[in-house]
């Protein structure tokens, strides 16, 4: 029960990431602008959201890439290795400019849109790892 509650918030706040990416060009006028005038009160809350699904799926990822080893079958290889990897560089690109807005500094839109495309993929494909019960199985 408790993997398919993780499974369920990873999908969610990617989910939410997606929506709102989208939503928030029809929301804003000027939302293509490197700086927006006013700034998006629902990015504010839902970076934590984030920050915490990024920890989670890291972990959950890496622990599946300690499990298979050297011994897994090389499709589940090559599954396990692109997600841990994937999510590696989100977070990377993630935490290393979160901090930056919340000191109040400036947002780059090229960063902000790959973390905001990128994210929702790979916080669904963890999730709905972790939703089928992949999670660690050996083939």
């Amino acid at each position: 029960m408790g993997t398919r509650l993780v499974a369920l918030y990873l999908m969610l706040t990617g989910l939410a990431v997606a929506v709102y990416f989208i939503a928030v060009s029809w929301q804003y006028s000027g939302a293509d602008q490197p700086y927006p005038v006013e700034p998006y009160p629902v990015w504010e809350v839902l970076h934590w959201f984030m920050a915490a699904a990024i920890l989670i799926a890291l972990l959950s990822a890496f622990a599946d890439k300690r499990r298979l080893g050297a011994t897994g079958e090389p499709r589940e290889q090559l599954a396990v290795n692109a997600l841990f990897y994937a999510l590696l560089g989100v977070g990377l690109l993630f935490f290393r400019s979160w901090p930056s807005l919340l000191r109040g500094g400036e947002y780059d839109l090229l960063v902000w849109s790959s973390i905001n495309m990128v994210l929702p993929v790979v916080l669904a494909a963890v999730g709905m790892r972790l939703w089928r019960g992949n999670h660690g199985k050996e083939h």
